[in-house]
């Protein structure tokens, strides 16, 4: 039976997401979309590359031959609508990894994790739950990536690299071998962390230097 899932988020990131689902469809996975769902709070597009939007989860979460998976770019936002996906139609999720990627055969992944194209990811890798990796990601060998992380396009992340919970890292960013970098903390696009970082920080630059507090938004609840 074909796995059906259904993308929560219409923006880029689900356009993203649903390229990845075809890709891995024309490789041999037996895989379709079935729908988008969006925050009605939001503006969404009526459709996405043919497939309906809508601002309605109950009729998916009564249907148990879906899963699904949040194509949101943020930590947060992400937790918060997984959480609330989990509560209306228990945990769900899907796993989908693009079929242009490396994922080597000691890698774990928690569910509602996302691999988006060219991305290495080596070996003896923990991943968590609902991890967005962008596309030519390179993650090195025993690494830990916990819950909610966000990895945006060229990351960079060396042996043994350890990223808490909900951790952001900007686009191109370099992380250097066997840094922790605390739960709920930014790494701003281009850096290069080569010293640990504290949680709910901020860091930019070469070297990356703290340059102030992640804001509270009221939904990581830490």
């Amino acid at each position: 039976m074909a796995d059906r899932v259904v993308i929560f988020g219409a923006g880029g990131l689900g356009s993203e997401l649903l390229q990845t689902i075809k890709d891995a469809k024309a490789a041999g996975r037996d895989i379709d979309c079935v729908g988008f769902v969006v925050d009605p709070a939001f503006p969404a597009p009526a459709a996405v590359q043919g497939i309906p939007v809508s601002t309605a989860l109950a009729p998916f979460a009564g249907d148990p031959s879906v899963s699904f998976i949040v194509a949101i770019g943020d930590p947060a936002a992400r937790r918060r609508i997984a959480a609330a996906i989990e509560s209306a139609a228990g945990p769900r999720f899907a796993t989908i990894v693009h079929p242009g990627s490396w994922v080597g055969d000691t890698v774990t992944m928690g569910p509602g994790t996302l691999v988006l194209g060219l991305s290495s990811i080596t070996t003896n890798i923990r991943i968590g739950r609902h991890v967005a990796i962008g596309p030519q990601v390179a993650v090195a060998n025993g690494c830990v990536l916990d819950d909610y992380c966000t990895l945006a396009p060229r990351v960079a992340l060396a042996g043994h690299v350890h990223l808490e919970e909900g951790c952001e890292v900007g686009i191109g960013a370099v992380v250097l071998p066997r840094r922790k970098v605390g739960r709920w903390s930014v790494i701003g696009g281009g850096a290069v962390v080569v010293r640990p970082v504290s949680p709910e920080t901020k860091v930019a630059g070469v070297p990356a230097r703290e340059i102030g507090a992640r804001p509270d938004d009221g939904e990581r609840g830490c």
